[in-house]
């Protein structure tokens, strides 16, 4: 039986805890590319002594590749499945040096957070209802010249904007009933120049739908074809 319609992103991705870890083994594609783009900006951005907070940690996916790399890393998430699944994920790894908390954004106890030397929030700011507060609130958890790698939709994507157009008309894909916010690299630099960051770079992927594949494949530049997109920021 189909279940109903959930109240918030938070519920749904509660539920769905287990099966959005999944995702990245089960769709190569999806795992990958994301992977492949992250990865690069993980490793020039942090250091063996670096503090890391992973803003929207989910199933932790970030959060245990960076454990072995740096100091100590700190994992948040609105919902209490993910940070369920991150600790049983710890003490099956053995891993000593990451530590995981629930809390919904943008109301999160900062002292349980910062100072960061890098912050990585990777899908999670089109979810909240205040973008304005959480960029604030990720300003206010750098230390000075810390590093956030933060990724959104892309508000240019021929695939994203059919599938907003598709989720009005039918309801699916589900996860539109809880996205709020669309940008694009030069609208979030706007908007976070008078919080004190300057973006550093800004990168293109796609999100593994087959309308963002065949786009590529006809050679169209990367702002319409890839349906998400991440960017370095430095707090100056």
């Amino acid at each position: 039986m189909r279940r109903g319609p959930i109240d918030s992103a938070i519920g749904y991705f509660s539920h769905n805890a287990r099966e959005f870890d999944d995702l990245y083994r089960a769709q190569p594609g999806f795992y990958q590319d994301r992977l492949q783009v992250w990865r690069a900006l993980l490793d020039g951005y942090s250091r063996p002594e670096s503090v890391v907070v992973d803003l929207g940690c989910g199933s932790g996916m970030f959060s245990f590749y960076l454990a072995d790399r740096v100091a100590r890393v700190v994992g948040v998430d609105g919902a209490a499945e993910m940070v369920a699944y991150c600790e049983a994920q710890k003490r099956e790894r053995g891993i000593t040096n990451a530590t995981f908390f629930e809390a919904e954004l943008p109301l999160v106890d900062e002292n349980r957070l910062g100072p960061a030397d890098l912050l990585v929030s990777s899908s999670v700011i089109e979810y909240v209802p205040e973008m304005d507060a959480t960029l604030a609130l990720i300003a206010r958890t750098l230390r000075p010249a810390g590093v956030a790698i933060v990724s959104m939709p892309n508000l240019m994507s021929i695939s994203r904007n059919y599938q907003r157009i598709r989720y009005r008309l039918t309801g699916q894909p589900e996860i539109y009933r809880y996205i709020r916010h669309f940008s694009s690299p030069g609208l979030l630099r706007r908007r976070v120049r008078p919080l004190g960051m300057r973006m550093l770079e800004s990168h293109y992927y796609t999100h593994a739908t087959k309308l963002a594949q065949l786009l590529r494949r006809c050679g169209l530049p990367s702002p319409l074809t890839e349906d998400l997109f991440v960017v370095a920021l430095k707090k100056t």
